[in-house]
């Protein structure tokens, strides 16, 4: 509400003052987790440090000629006739693992002083309890770059059982969903046996391609033709995945979609549209090309301009990736944020007169499966 008092500074001026209407329950209005892999990816509980993570089985289509029964109606392995007994036995394969998950541990401290916590300001009831909030917020915003950025590391050189934690210890970062996608990206002709990948990720596996799908525009406006032939057909080819995924990008990628987009079916301008309907329609939400609906949302992760970071593209190689120049695309259920310790606070008591608080978080990105993401990088000038 405002209401107006005379200002003595000025000569009895008249001023207006806004005063806010007290809100209880102001800080459940923040949402501190309110972010885009947090609202859209499965929690999940890690283990140990070394988190051994169980990859679906999420093979290369079956393309062979005796699927088709190609030379005679005979020659089929496959379809069997009514009755028949002779089926040949099922190979078992064991599940292939990634070994490298590991959480990464975020935190921020703060204080308030025991007279804000004493008085009510804008509605606050509790300074304390307010800064917690706000400090949370923080904190899952961090772990959420995390989750797209952090180039990984392992827990090599840690010795947890020694009593000299802090000698032997380094900080711990998860493999984010840019560098899980980008690092496999030149391993995707990888099959069989056990290897482990341009990032480091030990995998076990037996005749199947573990590798997502990654292209490097360098510097190549993002069109129509690379959407679909370098992004959506490749991936396709390689693990059947079509509608449904979501798709990622800053607001630089989202205008060019949106541009080639809505002209596909020719100029939006041309177009006859209901009358009910008369507005300017000038972005594309979600998309259906021959290879099924797919959304596209912004993110303010990937949408940073000026700064990049360094992927390892494969074996001796690295690329480098601007933030804003990313287009990223998942199946949701091949992904999930692994817990070890969640978004929580702790009082660590007064000093002086001021209360002090911690809010911390333990976490790290899950995958899988690698072929259930795929990229473009690079993708404008």
């Amino acid at each position: 509400m405002v209401y107006t008092v005379r200002d003595t500074a000025t000569d009895g001026a008249l001023q207006e003052i806004l005063q806010k209407e007290s809100v209880g329950d102001l800080i459940t209005n923040l949402f501190p987790e309110e972010t885009p892999l947090h609202q859209t990816l499965e929690k999940v509980g890690m283990s140990s440090l070394s988190h051994e993570e169980p990859m679906d089985t999420l093979g290369n289509v079956l393309r062979v000629s005796t699927a088709f029964n190609a030379s005679s109606h005979f020659a089929t392995t496959l379809a069997k006739p009514e009755g028949y007994t002779g089926y040949t036995d099922y190979t078992s394969v064991y599940p292939a693992k990634r070994i490298s998950v590991v959480g990464e541990i975020q935190g921020l401290r703060f204080s308030v002083s025991d007279t804000n916590r004493a008085i009510s300001q804008y509605g606050i009831s509790d300074r304390f309890a307010y800064e917690a909030l706000k400090a949370t917020k923080a904190i899952v915003q961090n772990q959420e770059f995390a989750l797209w950025w952090s180039t990984g590391t392992t827990v090599a050189g840690s010795d947890l059982n020694s009593g000299l934690d802090a000698e032997f210890q380094i900080a711990r970062q998860t493999l984010g969903l840019v560098h899980v996608i980008g690092n496999s990206g030149l391993w995707r002709s990888k099959t069989g046996g056990a290897f482990v990948d341009a990032a480091g990720n030990n995998i076990q596996s037996l005749g199947t391609n573990y590798a997502s799908w990654a292209y490097d525009a360098n510097g190549a406006v993002l069109d129509q033709a690379m959407f679909k032939d370098q992004l959506m057909a490749q991936w396709y080819s390689i693990s059947g995945i079509q509608s449904g995924a979501m798709g990622f990008c800053g607001a630089k990628i989202k205008n060019l979609f949106s541009q080639f987009a809505l002209t596909a079916n020719g100029p939006i301008n041309e177009r006859t549209l209901d009358a009910a309907a008369k507005r300017v329609v000038d972005t594309v939400d979600y998309y259906e090309t021959d290879f099924g609906v797919v959304s596209l949302n912004l993110c303010r992760y990937l949408n940073i301009a000026g700064q990049s970071d360094t992927v390892n593209w494969e074996t001796g190689s690295t690329i480098t990736v601007p933030y804003d120049e990313v287009l990223l695309f998942i199946k949701p259920q091949y992904f999930k944020i692994g817990v070890v310790r969640p978004v929580s606070m702790a009082a660590l008591g007064k000093t002086g007169d001021r209360e002090s608080g911690l809010v911390r978080g333990e976490q790290g990105l899950v995958c899988r499966h690698q072929m259930g993401g795929a990229a473009i990088f690079n993708c404008i000038p």
